[in-house]
Parts: structure tokens; C-alpha cells; sequence
């Protein structure tokens, strides 16, 4: 089962709109078919949002594996625990729909990255991704570099979630290789070393977030 405090996404579809709603609540409580959790906040406004019974949802949530998981759910019912809560049908863990591994779906995007020097602290550039996941990155090289393989650094990533926020992720990276494109800026593959669970589901979200979008506009 999952745990309780578990972060959820719901997505609310409503006609004549390309995007659906997104509202973020975690987990209060649960019990054979039924999910309890506290009044959804709305992503892009922050403000508390309150639904009639039948308002149906698509849901994800990160599960304690790493693994991004989505069902169908609707509203049955308001209740009144130690919170007020939405009591949300929920089809039991084995009917989920498992989005992605931990063992990690990596997705292109162009994320601003800045790389530091571990023992003088000093930053010798700053890069773009051009695909990250949650074990490493993969980063366009300004012509001036002088990073080498298995060299380690330092690097803050920012992450622009959907909600608005900007999430700033500092993390030691080892280079596995440099890659020399034809016509293009070298590439460096760089791996995640002792990135915190926090900061990688994280990066898990900000990628399933990437993969949603583009899914929403292959359907379009």
C-alpha cells in the first residue's frame, strides 16, 4: 500500500480545454477501495479547491520504488478526520498503471546547469542539457571546457516544474564520457553520485511531467 503523506498529481479534464487542471494533496488515509487526502491545492494559483461528488480525476503518484504510478479516480464523498478530506475511489495497487522504472527514463530537454569545481569551489561554466534523467545528465560543453573522463564536479540543476516553481538541485557528478559530435558542441555523459531522494524523485517527476506533456500533444 502506499504510504501516508504520499504526494499526489490530479489532473481534472474539462471540455473545450487543450490542458487539463493540475492540482497537487497527499495522502491522509485509506482503506480497501477508497483513498482519503486533504483538499487539492491548484498548481497554478495555490488556492485550496473543492469538489462535488463524481468529479472524476486522473491521479499519479511516486511510489516507494521510484516508479511513477497513475489510475482513474473519482470523488465519493467529504469527511471530516483530524483535516476535512475528499474520499477518492482508488482500484487497488495491483490495478495501477506503472508510467516508469526507477531505473530511469531519461528525457531530452534543455535544463540550465552549472558546473563547479570540487576542490577550489569555483564555477568553471555554465551548460544545458540535452537529456537528463534520474541517474545522470547529458550536457552541451561550451568550446572552452577542460573536463576529462571519470573527472568529478559539482553541479546545480534548475528544474522549471509545471507548477511554476523553479527546483535547485546541487549534486556531485562523475564524467563518464565526452563526446566529440561532428558539427556540434562536445557532449559530456555525466552520472548522479550523491544525489538525495528527495532531489532524485524530483528529477523523476520533472521527467514524467515532460513525458505527460508530450503524450497530451501526440493526442491533439
Amino acid at each position: 500500500m502506499m504510504k501516508i503523506g504520499t504526494t499526489m498529481t490530479l489532473e481534472l479534464y474539462k471540455q473545450n480545454q487543450k490542458k487539463p487542471e493540475k492540482y497537487t494533496c497527499s495522502l491522509q488515509d485509506q482503506s480497501k477501495g477508497f483513498i482519503y487526502i486533504d483538499y487539492p491545492i491548484k498548481t497554478t494559483t495555490r488556492k485550496t479547491s473543492f469538489f462535488f461528488e463524481g468529479t472524476q480525476f486522473q491521479v499519479s503518484f511516486i511510489g516507494q520504488d521510484g516508479s511513477v504510478y497513475w489510475f482513474e479516480s473519482e470523488v465519493v464523498a467529504r469527511k471530516k478526520l483530524q483535516i476535512p478530506v475528499l474520499v477518492l475511489t482508488f482500484p487497488g495497487m495491483n490495478q495501477l498503471v506503472r508510467i516508469q522504472r526507477r531505473k530511469y527514463v531519461r528525457v531530452e530537454t534543455s535544463i540550465d546547469v552549472s558546473v563547479r569545481d570540487l576542490q577550489r569551489n569555483h564555477v568553471l561554466f555554465t551548460a544545458v542539457t540535452q537529456d537528463i534523467s534520474g541517474g545522470g545528465a547529458a550536457l552541451h560543453l561550451p568550446p572552452t571546457h577542460h573536463l576529462i573522463e571519470n573527472q568529478e564536479v559539482q553541479l546545480t540543476i534548475v528544474l522549471p516544474m509545471n507548477s511554476g516553481d523553479y527546483v535547485y538541485i546541487d549534486v556531485k557528478g562523475s564524467i563518464i564520457r565526452v563526446l566529440n559530435k561532428e558539427g556540434s558542441r562536445e557532449l559530456a555523459s555525466i552520472e548522479f553520485m550523491d544525489l538525495t531522494d528527495k532531489h532524485r524523485q524530483m528529477i523523476i517527476k520533472y521527467c514524467f511531467e515532460q513525458q505527460m506533456e508530450r503524450r497530451q500533444r501526440e493526442l491533439m
